[in-house]
Protein backbone atom coordinates (compact mmCIF):
# COMPACT_ATOMS: atom_id res chain seq x y z
CA UNK A 1 0.00 0.00 0.00
CA UNK A 2 2.99 2.36 0.57
CA UNK A 3 4.62 2.11 -2.68
CA UNK A 4 1.74 2.93 -5.04
CA UNK A 5 0.86 5.91 -2.66
CA UNK A 6 4.60 7.10 -2.43
CA UNK A 7 4.57 6.73 -6.40
CA UNK A 8 1.04 8.74 -6.81
CA UNK A 9 2.02 11.49 -4.59
CA UNK A 10 5.45 12.24 -6.89
CA UNK A 11 3.66 12.43 -10.51
CA UNK A 12 1.37 14.50 -8.99
CA UNK A 13 3.94 16.83 -7.22
CA UNK A 14 6.42 18.65 -8.88
CA UNK A 15 9.20 16.14 -8.40
CA UNK A 16 11.00 17.53 -5.53
CA UNK A 17 12.05 14.79 -3.05
CA UNK A 18 10.93 17.00 -0.20
CA UNK A 19 7.10 17.09 -1.24
CA UNK A 20 7.07 13.57 -0.95
CA UNK A 21 8.10 13.78 2.71
CA UNK A 22 6.05 17.14 4.20
CA UNK A 23 6.62 15.07 7.04
CA UNK A 24 10.08 15.51 7.29
CA UNK A 25 9.60 19.48 6.00
CA UNK A 26 10.65 20.19 9.96
CA UNK A 27 13.41 18.20 10.51
CA UNK A 28 15.41 19.18 7.92
CA UNK A 29 15.31 22.82 8.02
CA UNK A 30 17.27 24.85 11.28
CA UNK A 31 15.61 26.89 13.68
CA UNK A 32 17.42 29.08 15.19
CA UNK A 33 17.02 27.57 18.93
CA UNK A 34 19.36 24.58 16.83
CA UNK A 35 21.89 26.77 16.25
CA UNK A 36 25.35 25.84 18.15
CA UNK A 37 27.11 29.39 20.53
CA UNK A 38 29.41 29.53 17.86
CA UNK A 39 27.56 30.19 15.08
CA UNK A 40 24.85 32.43 17.02
CA UNK A 41 28.12 34.42 18.19
CA UNK A 42 29.16 35.53 14.81
CA UNK A 43 25.46 36.33 13.96
CA UNK A 44 25.11 38.80 16.64
CA UNK A 45 28.49 40.26 15.91
CA UNK A 46 27.27 41.06 12.54
CA UNK A 47 24.29 43.04 14.04
CA UNK A 48 24.16 46.81 14.70
CA UNK A 49 24.94 47.52 18.01
CA UNK A 50 21.56 49.12 19.12
CA UNK A 51 20.08 45.45 17.71
CA UNK A 52 22.65 43.37 19.18
CA UNK A 53 21.85 44.90 22.60
CA UNK A 54 18.30 44.04 22.10
CA UNK A 55 18.85 40.61 21.81
CA UNK A 56 20.13 40.12 25.38
CA UNK A 57 16.52 40.49 26.53
CA UNK A 58 15.01 37.36 23.97
CA UNK A 59 16.26 34.78 26.46
CA UNK A 60 18.92 34.06 29.27
CA UNK A 61 21.03 32.08 26.97
CA UNK A 62 21.50 34.91 24.60
CA UNK A 63 21.89 37.20 27.11
CA UNK A 64 24.72 35.01 28.88
CA UNK A 65 26.23 35.05 25.31
CA UNK A 66 26.36 38.71 24.31
CA UNK A 67 27.42 39.85 27.82
CA UNK A 68 30.80 37.04 27.09
CA UNK A 69 34.01 38.10 28.20
CA UNK A 70 35.13 37.41 24.59
CA UNK A 71 31.87 39.32 23.45
CA UNK A 72 32.41 42.77 22.74
CA UNK A 73 36.56 42.34 21.60
CA UNK A 74 34.92 39.98 18.87
CA UNK A 75 32.66 42.40 18.20
CA UNK A 76 34.72 45.52 17.36
CA UNK A 77 36.96 43.34 15.88
CA UNK A 78 34.62 42.32 13.48
CA UNK A 79 33.22 45.98 12.82
CA UNK A 80 37.05 46.77 12.21
CA UNK A 81 38.07 44.64 9.95
CA UNK A 82 34.77 45.38 7.97
CA UNK A 83 34.44 48.67 7.99
CA UNK A 84 38.11 48.60 7.23
CA UNK A 85 39.35 52.45 7.58
CA UNK A 86 35.79 53.71 8.43
CA UNK A 87 35.91 56.69 10.59
CA UNK A 88 34.58 56.64 13.90
CA UNK A 89 31.66 59.13 15.42
CA UNK A 90 33.38 61.50 18.21
CA UNK A 91 32.35 64.69 20.05
CA UNK A 92 34.24 67.96 21.52
CA UNK A 93 32.97 68.35 24.84
CA UNK A 94 33.74 72.27 25.41
CA UNK A 95 33.70 73.05 29.58
CA UNK A 96 33.91 76.53 30.85
CA UNK A 97 32.66 76.16 34.89
CA UNK A 98 30.31 73.32 35.12
CA UNK A 99 28.84 74.52 31.69
CA UNK A 100 29.35 72.02 29.14
CA UNK A 101 29.31 72.90 25.29
CA UNK A 102 28.65 69.44 22.59
CA UNK A 103 30.50 69.72 19.02
CA UNK A 104 29.69 66.85 17.15
CA UNK A 105 31.65 65.42 14.60
CA UNK A 106 29.48 66.57 11.87
CA UNK A 107 31.54 69.88 11.79
CA UNK A 108 31.81 71.12 8.32
CA UNK A 109 29.27 74.53 8.84
CA UNK A 110 28.44 76.82 11.10
CA UNK A 111 25.57 75.58 13.71
CA UNK A 112 24.32 77.00 16.92
CA UNK A 113 25.76 75.63 19.78
CA UNK A 114 23.49 75.21 23.06
CA UNK A 115 24.82 74.51 27.02
CA UNK A 116 23.84 70.87 27.19
CA UNK A 117 23.34 68.89 30.79
CA UNK A 118 25.15 66.00 29.70
CA UNK A 119 25.88 64.39 33.17
CA UNK A 120 22.30 65.04 34.70
CA UNK A 121 21.97 60.92 35.00
CA UNK A 122 25.03 61.06 37.29
CA UNK A 123 23.83 61.51 41.24
CA UNK A 124 22.73 65.19 42.24
CA UNK A 125 25.49 67.53 42.89
CA UNK A 126 25.78 71.09 43.34
CA UNK A 127 28.26 70.77 39.84
CA UNK A 128 29.78 68.24 38.46
CA UNK A 129 33.13 69.24 36.84
CA UNK A 130 34.85 66.36 33.86
CA UNK A 131 38.40 65.44 34.80
CA UNK A 132 39.28 62.90 31.70
CA UNK A 133 37.80 61.14 28.93
CA UNK A 134 39.00 58.05 27.62
CA UNK A 135 37.45 56.96 24.30
CA UNK A 136 33.78 57.07 25.13
CA UNK A 137 33.91 57.01 28.90
CA UNK A 138 34.42 60.09 31.46
CA UNK A 139 36.01 60.27 34.54
CA UNK A 140 33.86 63.00 36.08
CA UNK A 141 34.23 64.48 39.88
CA UNK A 142 31.75 66.30 42.38
CA UNK A 143 32.07 69.95 43.27
CA UNK A 144 33.75 69.50 46.43
CA UNK A 145 36.93 68.00 44.63
CA UNK A 146 38.14 71.47 43.59
CA UNK A 147 38.02 73.28 46.83
CA UNK A 148 39.83 73.14 49.89
CA UNK A 149 37.91 72.41 53.41
CA UNK A 150 40.10 73.40 56.59
CA UNK A 151 43.06 72.20 54.23
CA UNK A 152 41.66 68.67 54.03
CA UNK A 153 40.45 67.63 50.36
CA UNK A 154 37.15 65.86 49.75
CA UNK A 155 37.06 63.81 46.34
CA UNK A 156 33.92 62.14 44.84
CA UNK A 157 35.03 60.41 41.85
CA UNK A 158 32.35 58.90 38.99
CA UNK A 159 33.04 56.79 36.00
CA UNK A 160 30.25 56.92 33.40
CA UNK A 161 29.41 56.69 29.85
CA UNK A 162 27.55 59.29 28.53
CA UNK A 163 26.09 57.17 25.40
CA UNK A 164 24.54 54.24 27.77
CA UNK A 165 23.70 56.48 31.15
CA UNK A 166 25.95 53.86 32.97
CA UNK A 167 27.63 54.95 36.03
CA UNK A 168 29.80 54.07 38.74
CA UNK A 169 30.65 55.57 41.65
CA UNK A 170 34.85 54.84 43.14
CA UNK A 171 35.41 54.30 46.60
CA UNK A 172 36.36 57.67 48.27
CA UNK A 173 39.85 58.63 48.97
CA UNK A 174 40.69 59.01 53.16
CA UNK A 175 40.82 62.94 53.51
CA UNK A 176 44.62 64.37 53.09
CA UNK A 177 46.05 67.44 53.53
CA UNK A 178 47.74 68.53 50.40
CA UNK A 179 49.33 71.92 49.04
CA UNK A 180 47.75 71.77 45.84
CA UNK A 181 45.34 70.18 43.18
CA UNK A 182 47.02 67.29 41.90
CA UNK A 183 46.66 66.40 38.03
CA UNK A 184 44.57 63.42 37.42
CA UNK A 185 44.98 60.85 34.69
CA UNK A 186 42.39 58.73 33.43
CA UNK A 187 43.11 54.98 31.29
CA UNK A 188 41.41 52.10 30.07
CA UNK A 189 42.76 48.87 28.46
CA UNK A 190 41.48 46.63 25.67
CA UNK A 191 39.89 44.53 28.41
CA UNK A 192 38.01 47.31 29.78
CA UNK A 193 40.36 47.38 33.29
CA UNK A 194 41.02 50.90 34.20
CA UNK A 195 42.84 52.84 35.92
CA UNK A 196 42.27 56.75 37.91
CA UNK A 197 45.63 58.23 38.51
CA UNK A 198 45.92 61.62 41.15
CA UNK A 199 49.46 63.00 40.38
CA UNK A 200 50.87 65.11 43.39
CA UNK A 201 52.90 68.13 42.72
CA UNK A 202 56.79 66.94 42.84
CA UNK A 203 58.90 67.27 45.89
CA UNK A 204 62.70 67.31 46.62
CA UNK A 205 63.83 64.19 48.44
CA UNK A 206 65.49 64.43 51.38
CA UNK A 207 68.34 62.12 50.65
CA UNK A 208 71.92 63.57 49.86
CA UNK A 209 70.90 63.80 46.03
CA UNK A 210 68.84 67.03 45.51
CA UNK A 211 68.61 66.38 42.19
CA UNK A 212 65.98 63.50 43.28
CA UNK A 213 62.52 64.15 43.01
CA UNK A 214 59.59 62.54 44.43
CA UNK A 215 55.99 61.92 42.98
CA UNK A 216 53.01 61.38 45.42
CA UNK A 217 51.18 59.14 43.27
CA UNK A 218 47.11 57.88 43.93
CA UNK A 219 45.97 54.85 41.35
CA UNK A 220 42.82 53.36 41.78
CA UNK A 221 42.45 50.00 39.53
CA UNK A 222 38.81 48.06 38.73
CA UNK A 223 41.02 44.85 39.53
CA UNK A 224 41.82 45.73 42.96
CA UNK A 225 38.10 48.26 43.41
CA UNK A 226 40.61 50.13 45.67
CA UNK A 227 43.07 53.21 45.91
CA UNK A 228 46.87 52.54 46.16
CA UNK A 229 49.46 55.03 46.71
CA UNK A 230 52.84 55.43 46.48
CA UNK A 231 55.85 57.64 46.09
CA UNK A 232 57.49 57.17 42.87
CA UNK A 233 61.24 58.74 41.98
CA UNK A 234 61.93 60.73 39.21
CA UNK A 235 64.73 60.23 36.38
CA UNK A 236 65.41 64.21 36.57
CA UNK A 237 64.83 67.04 38.79
CA UNK A 238 61.72 68.63 37.91
CA UNK A 239 59.19 72.04 38.45
CA UNK A 240 56.26 72.20 40.71
CA UNK A 241 53.12 72.00 38.94
CA UNK A 242 51.64 75.64 38.61
CA UNK A 243 48.78 77.16 37.13
CA UNK A 244 50.26 76.66 33.06
CA UNK A 245 50.58 73.17 34.19
CA UNK A 246 47.22 72.50 35.39
CA UNK A 247 45.85 74.23 32.23
CA UNK A 248 47.16 71.62 30.17
CA UNK A 249 46.00 67.89 30.20
CA UNK A 250 47.30 64.47 31.30
CA UNK A 251 47.82 62.76 27.80
CA UNK A 252 47.16 59.27 27.78
CA UNK A 253 48.89 57.24 25.03
CA UNK A 254 50.21 53.51 24.22
CA UNK A 255 49.32 52.91 28.22
CA UNK A 256 51.05 55.52 29.77
CA UNK A 257 50.09 59.01 30.93
CA UNK A 258 52.02 62.38 29.81
CA UNK A 259 52.09 65.35 31.03
CA UNK A 260 53.99 68.94 30.37
CA UNK A 261 56.86 69.84 33.06
CA UNK A 262 56.73 73.31 32.58
CA UNK A 263 59.41 75.82 34.32
CA UNK A 264 57.28 78.90 34.87
CA UNK A 265 59.49 80.62 36.81
CA UNK A 266 62.12 81.49 34.18
CA UNK A 267 62.20 84.76 32.82
CA UNK A 268 61.94 82.41 29.33
CA UNK A 269 58.76 80.65 30.85
CA UNK A 270 60.65 77.35 29.21
CA UNK A 271 58.92 74.09 28.46
CA UNK A 272 61.49 71.09 30.09
CA UNK A 273 60.10 68.34 28.47
CA UNK A 274 57.60 65.45 29.01
CA UNK A 275 57.16 63.24 32.14
CA UNK A 276 55.93 60.01 31.39
CA UNK A 277 54.23 57.73 34.39
CA UNK A 278 53.52 53.94 33.28
CA UNK A 279 50.89 53.40 35.70
CA UNK A 280 50.96 49.57 35.84
CA UNK A 281 54.35 49.53 37.94
CA UNK A 282 54.65 53.18 38.52
CA UNK A 283 57.83 54.53 36.83
CA UNK A 284 58.65 57.50 35.42
CA UNK A 285 60.50 58.54 32.38
CA UNK A 286 61.73 61.95 30.70
CA UNK A 287 61.03 62.71 27.07
CA UNK A 288 63.05 65.96 25.67
CA UNK A 289 60.90 67.92 23.47
CA UNK A 290 62.33 69.29 19.91
CA UNK A 291 64.05 73.04 20.13
CA UNK A 292 61.65 75.73 20.19
CA UNK A 293 62.21 78.93 20.16
CA UNK A 294 61.87 80.58 23.43
CA UNK A 295 58.50 81.99 24.82
CA UNK A 296 56.39 79.80 22.75
CA UNK A 297 53.57 78.03 23.97
CA UNK A 298 53.01 74.25 23.06
CA UNK A 299 50.04 71.39 23.98
CA UNK A 300 50.25 68.07 24.19
CA UNK A 301 47.88 65.90 22.12
CA UNK A 302 47.35 62.30 20.69
CA UNK A 303 46.29 60.96 17.01
CA UNK A 304 45.98 57.53 16.21
CA UNK A 305 48.60 56.42 19.17
CA UNK A 306 51.10 58.68 18.52
CA UNK A 307 52.34 62.14 20.86
CA UNK A 308 51.56 64.86 19.02
CA UNK A 309 52.81 68.30 19.73
CA UNK A 310 50.94 71.67 18.68
CA UNK A 311 53.50 74.75 18.89
CA UNK A 312 52.23 78.20 18.42
CA UNK A 313 54.98 80.61 17.83
CA UNK A 314 52.24 83.80 18.67
CA UNK A 315 53.07 84.97 22.12
CA UNK A 316 52.30 87.76 24.21
CA UNK A 317 55.09 90.76 24.66
CA UNK A 318 56.72 91.13 28.25
CA UNK A 319 54.32 93.18 29.25
CA UNK A 320 51.47 91.21 28.22
CA UNK A 321 49.33 93.90 26.71
CA UNK A 322 45.83 93.30 25.28
CA UNK A 323 46.69 95.38 22.08
CA UNK A 324 46.23 93.39 18.61
CA UNK A 325 49.19 92.08 17.01
CA UNK A 326 49.18 94.48 14.38
CA UNK A 327 49.85 97.59 16.69
CA UNK A 328 52.32 95.80 19.38
CA UNK A 329 55.91 95.20 18.11
CA UNK A 330 56.62 91.70 20.22
CA UNK A 331 54.10 90.20 18.79
CA UNK A 332 53.89 91.84 15.09
CA UNK A 333 55.75 90.01 11.94
CA UNK A 334 55.34 87.23 8.93
CA UNK A 335 56.85 85.17 10.73
CA UNK A 336 54.32 83.96 13.13
CA UNK A 337 53.56 80.11 12.54
CA UNK A 338 52.34 77.21 14.52
CA UNK A 339 53.66 73.31 14.12
CA UNK A 340 52.54 70.29 14.43
CA UNK A 341 55.59 67.74 16.15
CA UNK A 342 55.08 63.49 15.87
CA UNK A 343 56.76 61.50 18.72
CA UNK A 344 58.00 58.31 16.33
CA UNK A 345 59.57 54.84 17.48
CA UNK A 346 58.05 55.33 21.23
CA UNK A 347 59.29 52.59 22.60
CA UNK A 348 63.05 53.46 22.03
CA UNK A 349 63.04 57.15 23.76
CA UNK A 350 61.00 58.39 20.46
CA UNK A 351 62.33 60.91 17.94
CA UNK A 352 60.79 64.10 17.22
CA UNK A 353 59.69 64.76 13.26
CA UNK A 354 57.92 67.76 12.27
CA UNK A 355 54.68 67.15 10.21
CA UNK A 356 53.55 70.21 9.12
CA UNK A 357 54.50 74.28 9.86
CA UNK A 358 51.59 76.98 8.82
CA UNK A 359 52.45 80.55 8.71
CA UNK A 360 49.92 83.02 9.36
CA UNK A 361 50.32 85.15 6.48
CA UNK A 362 49.76 82.13 3.56
CA UNK A 363 46.43 81.16 6.00
CA UNK A 364 43.21 81.05 3.84
CA UNK A 365 39.59 80.95 5.19
CA UNK A 366 35.72 81.20 3.32
CA UNK A 367 35.38 83.43 6.17
CA UNK A 368 36.41 87.00 5.02
CA UNK A 369 37.32 88.36 8.68
CA UNK A 370 40.24 85.48 8.50
CA UNK A 371 41.67 86.14 5.11
CA UNK A 372 44.18 88.94 6.35
CA UNK A 373 48.33 88.66 6.34
CA UNK A 374 50.73 88.59 8.81
CA UNK A 375 50.29 90.84 12.16
CA UNK A 376 46.18 91.42 10.79
CA UNK A 377 45.49 88.15 11.94
CA UNK A 378 43.26 88.19 14.73
CA UNK A 379 44.82 87.10 18.18
CA UNK A 380 45.47 84.90 20.45
CA UNK A 381 45.38 81.63 19.10
CA UNK A 382 44.44 79.09 20.90
CA UNK A 383 44.93 74.90 20.49
CA UNK A 384 41.86 72.81 20.95
CA UNK A 385 42.45 69.25 19.87
CA UNK A 386 43.88 67.35 17.34
CA UNK A 387 41.51 65.96 14.90
CA UNK A 388 40.98 61.79 15.53
CA UNK A 389 40.51 60.59 12.05
CA UNK A 390 42.72 63.05 10.24
CA UNK A 391 45.91 63.70 10.96
CA UNK A 392 45.52 67.06 8.81
CA UNK A 393 42.78 68.34 11.15
CA UNK A 394 43.49 70.81 14.10
CA UNK A 395 40.79 72.40 15.78
CA UNK A 396 41.73 76.01 17.02
CA UNK A 397 39.84 79.14 19.23
CA UNK A 398 40.27 82.38 18.07
CA UNK A 399 39.18 85.30 18.73
CA UNK A 400 37.98 83.84 21.84
CA UNK A 401 34.50 83.31 20.96
CA UNK A 402 34.74 81.11 17.61
CA UNK A 403 36.64 77.46 16.64
CA UNK A 404 37.90 76.92 13.71
CA UNK A 405 39.14 73.61 11.94
CA UNK A 406 42.31 74.08 10.25
CA UNK A 407 43.41 71.72 7.95
CA UNK A 408 47.50 72.04 8.31
CA UNK A 409 48.51 70.46 5.18
CA UNK A 410 46.77 73.68 2.79
CA UNK A 411 46.61 76.02 5.91
CA UNK A 412 42.67 76.36 5.31
CA UNK A 413 40.20 77.18 7.78
CA UNK A 414 37.49 74.81 6.48
CA UNK A 415 35.00 75.21 9.46
CA UNK A 416 33.93 77.91 12.20
CA UNK A 417 31.67 76.99 14.99
CA UNK A 418 30.52 80.32 17.36
CA UNK A 419 30.79 79.75 20.64
CA UNK A 420 29.20 83.13 21.96
CA UNK A 421 32.72 84.34 23.97
CA UNK A 422 32.76 81.46 26.08
CA UNK A 423 36.24 81.10 28.13
CA UNK A 424 37.10 77.35 27.39
CA UNK A 425 38.95 76.23 30.36
CA UNK A 426 39.29 72.34 29.16
CA UNK A 427 38.58 70.51 26.14
CA UNK A 428 37.61 66.64 26.16
CA UNK A 429 37.21 64.43 23.07
CA UNK A 430 34.76 61.58 23.22
CA UNK A 431 34.98 58.95 20.86
CA UNK A 432 31.89 56.57 19.90
CA UNK A 433 33.08 52.61 19.13
CA UNK A 434 31.40 50.01 17.38
CA UNK A 435 30.10 49.14 21.15
CA UNK A 436 30.19 51.20 23.90
CA UNK A 437 32.62 50.25 26.68
CA UNK A 438 31.11 48.85 29.31
CA UNK A 439 31.40 49.67 32.80
CA UNK A 440 31.82 46.31 34.87
CA UNK A 441 30.55 46.49 38.31
CA UNK A 442 33.77 47.00 40.70
CA UNK A 443 34.99 43.42 43.13
CA UNK A 444 34.40 43.00 46.57
CA UNK A 445 36.77 43.49 48.91
CA UNK A 446 39.56 41.34 49.09
CA UNK A 447 40.56 40.18 52.45
CA UNK A 448 44.21 40.09 51.58
CA UNK A 449 43.94 43.02 48.77
CA UNK A 450 47.04 42.33 46.29
CA UNK A 451 49.30 45.25 46.01
CA UNK A 452 50.62 47.20 43.31
CA UNK A 453 54.61 46.85 42.21
CA UNK A 454 55.76 50.01 43.12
Amino acid sequence: MMAPRLKRRKEEGSGSVVSLFPCRKTSTSTSIQQLSDDMLFEIFCRLPCESAAKCKSVSKHWLSLISHLYFIPGYIRHHHQTNGNATQPFTLLLESFGNIVVVPSEFDKKIGVKVVDLLKFLPPASELHIEAAFNDLLLVCSNDSRFWLKNTSVFDYYICNPYTKHWLTLPPLPPMTFASTPLVGFICDANFRYKVVRIHCPSKSSSANNNTTMIRVEIFSSETGEWRTSFVASPRELNRFSQSTMQHPVVACNGMLHWLDIDVYSKTRRNKGIVVLNPQGCHLCYIDLPIFPSGCFISLGVFQGCIRIFQNSIVRCPRYCRLPPRYCPYCAGDDMNFSVWELGDYANAGTWSLKHRVYFRDILSEYPIFNMKGAELPWPVKFIAFHPNDGDIVFLQLLENCIVSCNIRTGVFCSLLDIVSMDVKSVFLLRQPSWPTPIHPLPTKFESPPRLNC
